[in-house]
């Protein structure tokens, strides 16, 4: 989670959404057999990235529950 968007610069920001999409493809990959962009458009993804930035849950319960709320 990313709570000071202030102190946080593109190359971060880059990182730390890469890091996003990763596990958020290997939550499909292992739910569905198939990687997120076969169920979100990338609009999408970047959509659930900007929540994520602004939400408690850790990575992994996120990804968890955008599978379960996309399949």
């Amino acid at each position: 989670m990313v709570t000071q968007m202030k102190s946080i610069d593109n190359n971060e920001i880059n990182m730390i959404r890469a890091i996003f999409i990763e596990t958020l493809s290997g939550e499909f990959l292992l739910k569905t057999g198939f990687g997120a962009y076969a169920y979100l458009a990338p609009t999408d993804i970047n959509h659930l990235f900007k929540e994520y930035l602004h939400q408690p849950k850790t990575l992994k319960v996120f990804s968890k529950s955008c599978v379960r709320n996309h399949i």
